[in-house]
């Protein structure tokens, strides 16, 4: 009789370790599921590993991606980090070394409609016009009139150099667009051969498989 409780007991510990160790193996499956496509979404993205050129991103990738957080421009004579300390959002960097042509006003125009186009998302995104000096005050409080969220930051000629080397492309045009993830890293460019939907292609995407610090 004591022999059969003690079996019995033993049988009911096994019972229970199983069962602890099939939840425990379900929670990690579970958890593997939600993580890895997000990593595997940043590493094609970042590198294009496994996927054939051209079926991914719709802009041009910039390979290595680069850091530009840190990066220090002139501003009212000091110098300062080009995207400040918040670096919590996806951005467009217009780029443009001039008082913001037609070129310039083209690609702003995409990347408002895209901007609309994300709808509730639109809160995880900046944009940004990055110019030089030479912008007049005239046309820079006309270009905040039509794109109210934009922010334009004027750069001087060393700073604007400096930023236009580093994310130069053989293919895409001295006036761009560049996306900027949430840590900082240039890690494509648009010009005005893109589409507005190829620009919210891509940017959707990439919202979809980040969180939102």
């Amino acid at each position: 009789m004591e022999n059969r409780e003690i079996s019995s007991g033993l049988g009911d510990s096994r019972e229970k370790k199983s069962f602890f160790s099939s939840k425990k193996i379900q929670g990690i499956s579970i958890i593997a599921s939600v993580l890895l496509p997000m990593v595997a979404a940043y590493i094609v993205f970042y590198t294009g590993l496994g996927v054939p050129s051209g079926t991914v991103n719709q802009g041009e990738l910039l390979q290595p991606p680069i850091n530009i957080k840190e990066l220090k421009v002139s501003s009212f004579g000091s110098q300062v980090p080009l995207l400040g300390n918040d670096s919590q959002k996806w951005r467009y960097l217009i780029l443009d070394g001039s008082d913001c042509n037609e070129a310039c006003e083209k690609l702003l125009y995409t990347s408002r409609q895209v901007h609309i186009r994300l709808g509730e998302k639109a809160n995880r995104v900046e944009r940004f016009l990055i110019t030089d000096e030479s912008m007049t005050h005239e046309k820079q409080k006309k270009l905040q009139i039509d794109h109210p969220r934009l922010k334009v930051l004027r750069l001087n000629e060393s700073s604007m150099n400096t930023l236009q080397a580093l994310t130069a492309h053989q293919n895409i045009d001295e006036t761009r667009a560049i996306l900027i993830d949430q840590d900082g890293f240039a890690m494509m460019v648009y010009d005005n051969q893109h589409s507005g939907n190829q620009l919210l292609k891509d940017i959707k995407r990439l919202l979809k498989y980040s969180y939102e610090k």
